[in-house]
């Protein structure tokens, strides 16, 4: 599968709750890809989803990196107010 397709099965499966299983599609389509910032992003929410707040943070951050290296600091930006929300959860220990 190219890394598109393994996106977008990640995010229908994102949809149905199968949030591991988008998890290894988000996986396998940065392996293919790993310039792939959306990605990263829908990575970031399986794992929040199944617990891994760290490692959200991580995706977060990489995807934000690869917006402001593709000139898109826009989008970087944005994504600024929910990687800080994840922060703080982690922080303050909210579950």
């Amino acid at each position: 599968m190219k890394a598109n397709e393994l996106y977008q099965q990640g995010r229908e499966r994102g949809r149905n709750g199968q949030y591991k299983e988008a998890f290894d599609d988000f996986t396998q389509a940065i392996n293919l890809n790993p310039d792939f910032a959306e990605a990263y992003i829908y990575r970031s929410h399986a794992r929040t989803l199944t617990g891994d707040k760290q490692g959200a943070v991580t995706d977060f951050q990489k995807a934000i990196d690869i917006y402001k290296a593709r000139g898109r600091a826009d989008i970087a930006d944005m994504l600024l107010t929910p990687l800080q929300a994840l922060k703080n959860e982690i922080e303050w220990g909210d579950e």
